[in-house]
């Protein structure tokens, strides 16, 4: 069973590549086809034209990507301690987190990626999904098409 954490709940922290695999591995996750990223901020003027409701990274990314603020909804995990499923976006080949960066004091984290989709992609997804973007428990409820980060059981 996956729990999601709040953000007053979860610690930044510094994890080891190591931590962070076995936390992947744990969860039923194939660690050797996740790449980790850094999450960057936002330019203020940027951030202000985002969707950033309290709470709702995934609507939020979905939201965002749909609105041209991103080109990717991005689903995986921020590399905290333990590690917390999250949506952020991408922007050729930044990655951005409206959702927390509007929260307040921002500091760039890391993100491991499980996968990206195109505006398309994503609202394909929704729509099979009804119409919740696509988060952690959808892509097991997809394992098949998830393959590559999916543990097989």
């Amino acid at each position: 069973m996956r729990r999601i954490i709040s953000y007053s709940e979860s610690k930044v922290s510094n994890l080891s590549i190591e931590s962070i695999q076995q936390q992947l591995s744990d969860l039923g996750f194939r660690p050797e086809g996740i790449r980790i990223v850094t999450v960057s901020a936002m330019t203020p003027e940027l951030l202000e034209t985002c969707t950033t409701q309290e709470n709702e990274c995934f609507y939020n990314s979905y939201m965002n990507v749909i609105y041209g603020k991103g080109e990717r909804y991005v689903l995986g995990f921020r590399c905290e301690d333990p590690i917390v499923d999250h949506a952020i976006i991408r922007s050729g080949d930044v990655y951005f987190d409206p959702t927390l960066q509007a929260n307040g004091d921002f500091t760039s984290y890391q993100f491991a990626i499980l996968t990206e989709f195109t505006v398309f992609d994503m609202m394909l997804h929704a729509k099979s999904n009804k119409d919740f973007p696509p988060d952690v428990d959808y892509l097991f409820s997809k394992s098949s098409k998830f393959k590559n980060v999916i543990a097989a059981k």
